[in-house]
């Protein structure tokens, strides 16, 4: 049998190198924010968001590794080189110092003040209406632009987590939470927070809806992967795969019913 030649050789190997190379394995850090992301009974990681980067990454031949950590940690690891991406994530000047910001959004977040049951929060979407309020945030989370923009003029306290602010709400430390409505309804309905869910409601207004990304570390030159995740992500959204996987967490129910304030 008469061999290959050398030229015919190379060009085998040069049409196979880019299929060996095109599949890779990356990693993604992501803050607790149920349904968006958590663990689940069996301490993996699972909800909406975490679901559709995960079919992203499938599709394009990738192996995806999610790991869960406070936010700022999350943050650092980042700017650290120990982490390929972040998600779900809200976009800011600063954040484009260091992250690679998808173009298409993983979802709308719609953000909510919550307050005691029985008081009068009458807010219209000024935020100038809550000045002089002390309003819960968690540490290291960004509520959007609208919010941002007005925080150094808001009386904002810092607690680690969502948990913590509504126990705070409920014992008269703070006035108002601030939080997206599918994570407040997940948290409000966990046991830890059953006595204090009953004393505390959505203030009905929205403040906004907040387009949630994926980012990529700038310092792993990810921008060709941006762009690949960036075109299954229009790809999910035009076949109704997103909808789909939010219809399977309910996501759309998930802000909940607000009471008249």
């Amino acid at each position: 049998m008469k061999s290959a030649s050398v030229p015919m050789l190379a060009a085998l190997a040069g049409l196979l190198l880019p299929l060996a190379a095109s599949a890779a394995t990356y990693k993604c850090v992501a803050l607790h924010y149920p349904p968006l992301i958590y663990h689940d009974s069996q301490h993996q990681p699972a909800g909406v968001a975490y679901g559709i980067v995960q079919r992203a990454f499938q599709q394009l031949g990738h192996t995806l590794t999610v790991e869960i950590y406070p936010w700022n940690r999350a943050h650092a690891m980042i700017r650290a080189g120990e982490a390929d991406c972040i998600f779900t994530i809200f976009r800011s000047a600063e954040r484009d110092s260091y992250l690679d910001f998808s173009n298409e959004s993983l979802l709308f977040q719609p953000i909510y003040f919550y307050a005691r049951r029985g008081r009068a929060i009458h807010f219209d979407g000024d935020l100038e209406a809550v000045k002089g309020m002390r309003i819960g945030t968690a540490l290291g989370v960004n509520y959007g632009p609208k919010f941002e923009q007005m925080r150094p003029s808001l009386a904002t306290e810092a607690a680690a987590t969502l948990e913590l602010n509504f126990k705070k709400l409920a014992l008269g430390r703070i006035d108002l939470v601030v939080s997206n409505g599918y994570t407040a309804l997940s948290t409000l309905d966990t046991p830890a927070l059953r006595a204090e869910a009953g004393q505390i409601d959505r203030v009905p207004t929205p403040i906004d809806h907040v387009p949630t990304h994926i980012a990529f570390a700038k310092g792993r030159n990810l921008t060709a992967l941006r762009d690949a995740v960036d075109g299954q992500l229009r790809k999910m959204a035009a076949s109704g795969e997103t909808r789909q996987l939010m219809e399977s967490y309910a996501i759309d129910k998930a802000a909940g019913p607000a009471s008249a304030h």
